[in-house]
C-alpha cells in the first residue's frame, strides 16, 4: 500500500527535501566500463540504476551530457525516450513506479511504502525532478521490497543484487537475409534460423521461406534437419537436449547446461513447438556458456554469424581457409587460398575492428597484431564459394 499524503506531510516536517543525506552502508554497484547502453552525448557521465523485488533484478544504464549537471528526471525521460522497455509513472514530483518490458520480463513495483534512491550510495530526500546530477554520480533507485533496511530513522536501504548490464538490442549479433547462402522450403515469406555453440565459438545461419502467415520454430528446424543433413537436434525432458552440427571434421554441440532461444534479440515466450514466427522473424539459439546474461534467463549472443553453404563437401564450407599463427604475438597471416573475397576482423562483441578486400589469386594476407589488445578476435572470410569464422587469440 502506498504511503498516504497525511504521512508524507509528516515525513516532510522531520526531514528536509533540500540536502538531506545519510551514509549508508556498501551498495551494490557497477563499473561505467561495464555499461553497454549509453543514451545522450557529451563529456559527463552518470550511471542509473533501477531495482526490482520481483524477480530481483537490477539493471544499469548510462547517460552522458555536456551540461555541467542534469536533474534525476532529465535522465529517466532521456532513457524512457530511446529504451522502450524502460518507462516510469509519476504523480507531481513524486515516483510512483518503475517499470522495464522487453517481453519476457515484466517489472513493476511491487506494494511499496515508497520509492527510494541512492547517489553515489548516500540516501537524499530530493525529489527527482529537483536533485541535480554531476559528472561521476551513481544513482540507484528501488522500493522497499528490494534491499535492506540499516537506517530505521533515516529509512536508508541497501540494495545488494548484483548489477547487471543492459543491453541494446543491436548487441545481439544477427545477419542479413540477403546474405543468407542456404535457403530451405519455397514461399514469399522468410526466417532466418541461427545456432550459436561455444566450443569452439561459432554461430550458424539457414534461411526459412514459407507462405503461411506464420510457423512454428519446430517447423523450421525439422525442414533443416531434413534437408541439411549436416544439422540435428534431440528432444528431452526440458524441450530440445542437444543442437548439433557435424561435418565429419568439425562437430558442433551443446556445451552448456540448457538451451534457449531468442526471436528477434528477445527470449522466446513459449517453447519451441509453439513458438511461432512470421515474415521478417530471426531465430537464434545459444546455450548459457555462449552468451552474456542480462537479466535471469535473458541472455545475449555476440559471436559474428557465419551463413552456411550449402555445399556439403568439407571443402567447399571453406574450412580450408587458415588464420596462422593462432595465437598470435605480434602478426598473424589470413590464407584464402587465392580466392576474391572479404575479410573481416571482429571483436568479441561482433563490433567492427579492420575489414579487407581480397583479389583473387592473392597471397596470405599479413596482419599486425601488435597495436591489438590481447585478447579474443573473430576472423571473417566470405568468398563466392566459401564462408568461415575463426575465433583468433591475441596474447
Amino acid at each position: 500500500m502506498r504511503i498516504k499524503n497525511f504521512t508524507l506531510l509528516f515525513l516532510l516536517g522531520l526531514f528536509s527535501l533540500s540536502a538531506f543525506k545519510a551514509q549508508a552502508q556498501t551498495d551494490a554497484t557497477i563499473n561505467p566500463a561495464n555499461i553497454r547502453y549509453w543514451i545522450g552525448e557529451g563529456e559527463n557521465e552518470v550511471v542509473f540504476i533501477a531495482n526490482w523485488a520481483e524477480p530481483d533484478t537490477a539493471l544499469a544504464w548510462g547517460y552522458r551530457f555536456a551540461a555541467e549537471s542534469v536533474t534525476l528526471k532529465e535522465v529517466m525521460d532521456g532513457i524512457a525516450a530511446v529504451d522502450y522497455r524502460f518507462s516510469y509513472e509519476a504523480s507531481g514530483s513524486w515516483l510512483v513506479d518503475i517499470m522495464y518490458n522487453d517481453g519476457v520480463l515484466d517489472l513493476s513495483l511491487v506494494e511499496q511504502m515508497w520509492l527510494s534512491y541512492l547517489i553515489n550510495g548516500n540516501s537524499t530526500w530530493d525529489t527527482f525532478d529537483v536533485v541535480t546530477l554531476v559528472n561521476g554520480d551513481y544513482v540507484k533507485m528501488g522500493d522497499t521490497h528490494c534491499g535492506t533496511l540499516v537506517d530505521p530513522v533515516n529509512f536508508i536501504y541497501v540494495w545488494e543484487k548484483e548489477v547487471a548490464a543492459v543491453y541494446p538490442l543491436a548487441d545481439e549479433a544477427v545477419i542479413d537475409a540477403s546474405e543468407i547462402l542456404y535457403w530451405v522450403g519455397e514461399g514469399e515469406n522468410e526466417v532466418i534460423f541461427a545456432v550459436n555453440w561455444n566450443n569452439p565459438d561459432t554461430c550458424l545461419a539457414w534461411g526459412y521461406r514459407f507462405n503461411n502467415p506464420a510457423v512454428l520454430v519446430k517447423e523450421v528446424m525439422d525442414a533443416i534437419a531434413e534437408k541439411d543433413s549436416r544439422f540435428a537436434y534431440t528432444v528431452g525432458d526440458w524441450g530440445v537436449g542437444d543442437i548439433t552440427f557435424n561435418t565429419g571434421d568439425i562437430h558442433l554441440a551443446l556445451s552448456g547446461l540448457y538451451w534457449l532461444f531468442n526471436v528477434n534479440g528477445v527470449l522466446a515466450g513459449y517453447g519451441y513447438d509453439a513458438m511461432p514466427v512470421q515474415d521478417g522473424d530471426f531465430i537464434k539459439w545459444g546455450d548459457e556458456s555462449c552468451g552474456i546474461e542480462i537479466a535471469p534467463w535473458t541472455y545475449v549472443w555476440v559471436a559474428p554469424v557465419t551463413p552456411v553453404n550449402n555445399n556439403t563437401s568439407v571443402a567447399e564450407q571453406g574450412l580450408g581457409q587458415t588464420v596462422y599463427p593462432n595465437p598470435a604475438t605480434s602478426y598473424t597471416m589470413i590464407d584464402m587460398r587465392g580466392e576474391k573475397g572479404v575479410i573481416r576482423v571482429l571483436d568479441v562483441q561482433g563490433r567492427l575492428i579492420n575489414v579487407f578486400e581480397m583479389e583473387a589469386d592473392s597471397e596470405p594476407m599479413r596482419l599486425e597484431t601488435s597495436g591489438y589488445a590481447a585478447g579474443v578476435y573473430f576472423v571473417s572470410m566470405s568468398s563466392d564459394t566459401q564462408s568461415q569464422t575463426i575465433k583468433l587469440v591475441v596474447q
